[in-house]
């Protein structure tokens, strides 16, 4: 699973299971029917997250994930159809334990993005986003959640070298319609579709960081937003990903709610349809350390006030698999059919020695709004 480089923090979103310590049959009496929902962002690999659907929704309180490695933009139909049945599966097991907001996760940050002006290239690209709607909706799968991150190459920076023979006005409206296709094709093939984007590159452009990286990402958004799509857009939050204390969370949330108002094309789009989803990072210093990066009562404060203050959705990074641990034969029996699980090595690993604390704090917690 990728590592998080922003200025701030790193990104996350929460997976976890913990097999060896608790069995998927447990109690589902506390299986959450509130908003918030809580999301995790995981490298878990989707069969074995289909069996232990009933885990995570009744013993977690997990509402869905945030799938990785299924899609990519370059991903054809044919490749990208090899999961529809394990993806359905997963849809139908987690769905009567509340289990029923997944999202796949696609990063335009993976391999090298072709030029935003480069029509021929995105052509492609765009229709592969157009089969990836489609997957979605024939999976039963929630949404669909677009990461931005430049992991490989720079996306939004237009003093970039890739980007300094082209002008900067026609480079922001080709950013501008990039986003826009992408979000008509989406619509277009599962109009009820749930539309996540992250991080959220507003707040590190316009606020104090001042992160070039970013500087063109709300003209992306603008491009999405202008179709009105449905369900609006939810932008994943990874500045609190470290941050505990109530004051400090309520100023992040309002300062990137404040941000996105003054640059949104669209006001009433935003207030109306449009959200932010704040994320947290409690477990797993490194892919091979999933020891806590803050204590169980600085995550139950933290998480207290992201559920306050998130209408639609909260988000808990996992940082490769640090909330759970497979046991040697789940691993095998995962691997048998040829599929890869992500860094099997450490997925075996042990957790945190508190993490029954951290999982009782989403089971227990609720949004504080009514």
């Amino acid at each position: 699973m990728k590592g998080r480089r922003i200025a701030f923090l790193v990104l996350v979103f929460v997976l976890v299971i913990s097999s060896t310590r608790l069995t998927f049959g447990e109690s589902i009496d506390s299986v959450r029917q509130d908003y918030p929902k809580v999301l995790m962002f995981s490298a878990m690999d989707i069969a074995y997250l289909a069996d232990s659907s009933r885990f995570w929704g009744g013993r977690v309180g997990i509402n869905g994930f945030i799938l990785s490695y299924l899609a990519d933009w370059w991903t054809n139909k044919e490749k990208l159809f090899e999961n529809v049945l394990i993806i359905t599966e997963l849809n139908k097991k987690g769905s009567p334990y509340g289990v029923d907001q997944n999202f796949i996760k696609v990063a335009l940050g993976y391999g090298n993005l072709p030029n935003w002006l480069d029509d021929k290239e995105w052509a492609v690209i765009i229709n592969n986003f157009k089969n990836i709607g489609e997957l979605i909706k024939q999976s039963g799968t929630r949404g669909i959640a677009i990461d931005t991150e430049p992991y490989v190459i720079p996306l939004f920076d237009s003093t970039a070298d890739r980007f300094k023979t082209n002008d900067k006005n026609i480079l922001k409206s080709k950013v501008y319609q990039r986003g826009k296709q992408i979000m008509q094709v989406l619509a277009e093939v599962s109009p009820d579709i749930e539309v996540m984007i992250l991080p959220e590159g507003a707040f590190l452009w316009f606020t104090e960081s001042h992160y070039r990286t970013y500087e063109l990402w709300i003209d992306f958004f603008n491009g999405m937003a202008s179709v009105k799509n449905k369900n609006g857009i939810v932008v994943a939050s990874e500045r609190p990903y470290s941050v505990t204390t109530k004051d400090t969370i309520n100023y992040i949330y309002n300062l990137n709610n404040k941000t996105m108002q003054e640059h949104v094309e669209n006001r009433d789009f935003w207030q109306q349809k449009c959200s932010t989803a704040l994320g947290m990072w409690p477990l797993g210093k490194t892919y091979s350390d999933k020891s806590a990066r803050y204590s169980v009562g600085q995550f139950e404060e933290q998480y207290i006030q992201s559920t306050a203050l998130s209408p639609k959705y909260v988000w808990i990074y996992d940082h490769g698999t640090a909330w759970f641990q497979m046991k040697k034969e789940e691993v095998d029996k995962y691997t048998s059919n040829q599929r890869i699980i992500w860094n099997k090595e450490d997925q075996v690993l042990p957790t945190d020695p508190a993490i029954l604390d951290y999982y009782d704090v989403v089971k227990r917690k609720r949004s504080l709004k009514k």
